[in-house]
């Protein structure tokens, strides 16, 4: 049933922006394929009919609808020529990419080019801020000044995108192939090899490169064919797309030689780019990931790189319906080599699919999203699936259910499991609000029999939250709160950005402080140093920190609610977020509402982010601030869960309230995670921090040593000299705070115990 023939509409059936052209319909498979490979340079990428069976006036309408396409794209090539733009191909055959004239202004120009034009219908929608409309309307929003401004002064275009030419793929792939211990573990068929074939690898161009992991950017590409001193070996996955299209192109050129040498690339059984069809693909980025214990990433170009897929140019070719879509670039290897289906991995990270890739994958009529088969894994398949139509996708189950075993396609590869038999056992997904048990009998199994398997993203600075909380895990709404001036920014985007590191894309409103000075702190913590005090390293750091999934609210101050949960449904769909930081509360809603009204409106808000975390499936933190009277409180005692400012609802509505308090005396420098509720299994505690200048972070520290509290009770007798020695010392021993930061121990403890002495000299002095 799962494994119909029949024709799936590529549909995205959850469009919470309803963006119709990122959903455009592919009717008829044959015609899409011909599209690809038949490509008609004056009516722009449209498929000739058939002169043999069409009727007159079906000639006729095709004749007008031909004399209307080139119309437009006269009308389109006129005036991208006017405002100096260098268009450039797009994931689709009659798709351009163009400046967006809505949000490029104020843009650098590597990420002004946002806008996809389709060349047919003239429509466009920008993938970045979800402008759209047809044409005019295009040519009305680049009209105003506000992007007039950006069009250069000289006569000279916009440069094109960098693209790495043939002989380079081809030096990286004779690297890999001369590195015989690299060569050799990923195509032997030992322990610990992958069992990929060397004809495999060069359909896909793996090569292997060779980085200075001391430099931000890889700025020669020969040094990285050549290798150099003090370099890393690295594989090197390029990211492929079209060279061209018919709209680029010279629209008087022979349409049919373009046709022939289409058609003979794309039945070409050969095995590299080149014979692909190098005039109609290209490397636009190649991703390095360092071999063995290194943790090198980089990408060349880093900057001003056209969109693109690694394996783009095995699935646009031939008449394939269905395609594969993994986690990573040696995974689309594995499931390519085993099935015969073509596969390509996401861009961005393990669990992002960017709406640049949705366009690349919108013809095929079933996609089998092929990820890790784990917690994270799991939940990013289902988001995938329904972002790209839940109608067409099935889910892959590497471990079919069971909690151990390899838990990807490379793995299963590598174990010698047959990846067919797998892929047969992929299952649709399922409606999100219509369950029964059987539908949940795996889960809940799975989850009883393995709870140290289903806990969320773990914190690798805060081991003791770890042990409290079992990690970050969607679907919940966590509030984190506080006395003014305690720390409670500086350890949320500690933890944000922690958390980011690993893997988990995240969205940050700041409502309180301006993006540019907590991106400024953000990007001394992901240092561990003030960033500040070596301004020659910024570049370096800003080039690491910009290939995190980061993302940040354009929002200050109070800003309605329903705004701001727009804009998180739109980075959810865009961007694939599953950490969402609002901080914080009060900010947001200051102005709104006086009186008792504040606290309505402050309810309101909260259980909008509690529903939106439960219908999203992404984790939302909400940082809120004491009560006044409370945080007078706090600095003497310790704040309470009816200490948090608001009603009582903004804890119950929360999975897990957090209250960040001082320790010790209003100089030190440590806190306390004092946890009050906890959902998830209820476990409740303390967690020590303390902050360390030089990372201008938090670092968790063992509990601080507890001090009895001793009360002596005279009598009306008389007590020894031994007693009253003792009981001065401990008295002594009680008013000496603990100071964590070592500064004024021995002269606080002289004058302490003086004026206890003092004290108990004016009690004996007293009748009882």
């Amino acid at each position: 049933m799962w494994h119909s023939t029949r024709l799936w509409r590529p549909l995205l059936t959850r469009s919470p922006l309803k963006t119709p052209c990122l959903a455009s319909r592919v009717t008829n498979a044959t015609a899409t394929a011909a599209r690809w490979t038949s490509i008609n340079r004056r009516t722009l990428a449209t498929v000739q009919p058939d002169v043999h069976t069409e009727s007159t006036a079906h000639r006729d309408a095709a004749a007008t609808s031909d004399n209307g396409h080139s119309a437009l794209a006269h009308s389109i090539r006129v005036f991208l020529d006017s405002t100096r733009q260098n268009p450039r191909a797009g994931l689709k055959p009659d798709e351009l990419i163009v400046k967006c004239p809505e949000c490029s202004p104020g843009k650098p120009r590597r990420l002004a080019y946002s806008a996809h034009l389709n060349t047919n219908s003239g429509e466009f929608v920008c993938t970045s801020c979800f402008a759209q409309g047809p044409w005019e309307k295009y040519r009305e929003l680049a009209a105003r000044r506000t992007f007039q401004n950006t069009i250069p002064r000289s006569r000279s275009t916009d440069p094109p995108a960098p693209s790495i030419d043939e002989n380079t793929l081809a030096g990286l792939r004779m690297n890999l192939e001369m590195h015989e211990e690299i060569f050799q573990k990923l195509t032997g068929h030992g322990v610990g090899q992958m069992r990929l074939s060397s004809d495999a690898l060069r359909k896909y161009g793996v090569g292997l490169g060779f980085v200075d992991s001391t430099t931000p950017v890889v700025e020669d590409v020969q040094l990285l064919v050549d290798g150099a001193d003090h370099v890393v070996p690295c594989l090197a996955f390029p990211r492929t797309t079209f060279r061209t299209n018919s709209f680029i192109e010279d629209a008087q050129h022979d349409t049919k030689t373009a046709t022939a040498s289409a058609d003979s690339s794309s039945s070409s059984s050969s095995s590299s780019l080149a014979d692909h069809g190098a005039h109609l693909f290209c490397a636009v980025q190649l991703r390095l990931i360092g071999c063995g214990s290194s943790d090198v990433e980089m990408y060349y170009p880093a900057d001003d790189a056209q969109p693109g897929l690694f394996g783009f140019h095995l699935a646009a070719t031939g008449d394939s319906y269905e395609v594969i879509v993994t986690s990573r670039e040696l995974d689309a290897v594995a499931a390519y080599q085993a099935t015969g289906i073509p596969a390509v991995s996401l861009p961005r990270g393990a669990y992002q699919l960017p709406l640049d890739a949705m366009r690349a994958l919108e013809r095929f009529e079933r996609i089998y999203v092929w990820l890790d088969d784990d917690q994270q894994g799991a939940e990013a398949a289902q988001l995938i699936a329904r972002k790209l139509g839940v109608d067409r996708c099935l889910i892959v189950r590497t471990r079919d259910g069971g909690h151990a075993g390899a838990k990807s396609a490379g793995e299963a590869l590598a174990g010698g499991a047959d990846l067919k038999r797998i892929l047969d056992g992929s299952r649709p997904v399922q409606h999100d609000k219509v369950l029964s048990f059987a539908a949940l009998r795996d889960a809940v199994r799975f989850e009883v029999t393995n709870p140290d398997l289903i806990r969320g993203v773990e914190s690798t600075d805060l081991p003791g939250w770890n042990a409290c909380f079992k990690g970050l895990r969607p679907g919940e709404l966590t509030i984190l709160s506080g006395a003014t001036g305690c720390g409670k920014t500086t350890v949320i985007s500690q933890m944000s950005l922690d958390f980011c590191k690993s893997g988990v894309s995240t969205l940050w409103g700041s409502f309180e402080i301006p993006n540019v000075r907590l991106a400024t702190r953000m990007l001394s913590q992901f240092a561990r140093r003030d960033i500040t005090s070596s301004p020659q390293d910024i570049d370096f750091w800003s080039r690491k920190f910009e290939n995190l999934p980061l993302y940040f609210l354009k929002f200050h101050g109070s800003t309605k609610p329903d705004t701001v949960l727009e804009t998180m449904r739109h980075a959810v769909y865009a961007y694939d977020v599953k950490h969402i930081v609002i901080d914080n509360l009060q900010f947001m809603m200051s102005m709104q509402a006086k009186g008792i009204d504040k606290y309505d409106a402050q309810d309101a808000a909260i259980a909008t982010f509690r529903q939106f975390a439960t219908d999203e499936n992404v984790h939302i933190t909400v940082v809120a601030h004491l009560r006044k009277d409370s945080q007078q409180s706090s600095s003497s005692g310790e704040a309470d869960i009816n200490s948090i400012f608001g009603s009582a609802k903004v804890t119950q509505e929360a999975d897990n309230v957090v209250i960040l308090q001082r320790y010790g005396n209003s100089q030190s420098k440590t806190r306390c995670f004092n946890v009050l509720k906890n959902r998830f299994d209820g476990t409740l505690g303390k967690i020590y921090i303390s902050y360390s200048p030089e990372s201008m972070g938090f670092k968790e520290i063992p509990a601080p040593r507890q001090r009895k509290s001793i009360k002596v009770v005279r009598s009306s007798g008389k007590i020894s000299d031994a007693e009253k020695r003792l009981a001065e010392s401990m008295a002594s021993e009680e008013a000496v705070p603990d100071n964590d930061d070592g500064d004024e121990d021995v002269p606080r403890a002289k004058t302490t115990a003086k004026s206890s002495s003092v004290s108990k000299q004016k009690a004996k002095a007293q009748p009882v």
